[in-house]
């Protein structure tokens, strides 16, 4: 379900701001909402690996788009669930599904520059490096403000009976 929420917030808003090519722009506005339901998902999940089959299962219903979003969907959450698993072992308390989130909307934008660039080198000739650092940057922003306002959601789903949450 979790997967589905993303494939339909990335269907919306990615076709209005892939057009302005501004690197990052689709990744930050996507980070927002993406976030959001990566941590209400990973809070009802909290297993290690989590994240790697949200993601996996939302890469593979990419890969009927293009095989380089299923590559970059794909990479954001193997890096993403590597680092949450190192760290926290699992999506348990509050900081680990954030973190996952965040890393995860984090790791896909160097992923799809990466291929894009190999891909695609006649549109990322002239860009400057400054501008991969501000995208970042952005990506942080607007996943952690979706992250946090995700966790707020999870704790009234968690009032209301409907969700099992941790206190950490």
């Amino acid at each position: 379900m979790i997967s589905a929420a993303l494939l339909v917030v990335a269907s919306i808003v990615i076709p209005f701001t892939l057009p302005l090519r501004i690197p990052g722009l689709a990744n930050a506005v996507n980070g927002l909402f993406g976030s959001f339901f990566l941590v209400i998902g990973l809070i009802r999940l909290k297993k290690p690996g989590s994240l790697l089959l949200i993601t996996g299962i939302y890469s593979l219903i990419c890969l009927t788009v293009s095989p380089l979003v299923f590559a970059f969907v794909l990479i954001g959450g193997i890096f993403g669930e590597t680092v949450c698993t190192t760290l926290f072992r699992g999506y348990h308390g509050r900081l680990a599904p954030v973190c996952g989130a965040i890393l995860y909307e984090m790791g896909m934008f160097p992923a799809a520059m990466v291929l894009s660039f190999f891909f695609l080198p006649e549109r990322y000739q002239e860009l400057a490096p400054w501008i991969f650092i501000v995208a970042e940057i952005a990506i942080f922003t607007t996943s952690l403000i979706g992250a946090l306002i995700g966790l707020k959601v999870a704790k009234e789903l968690s009032r209301a009976g409907r969700l099992q949450i941790e206190e950490c």
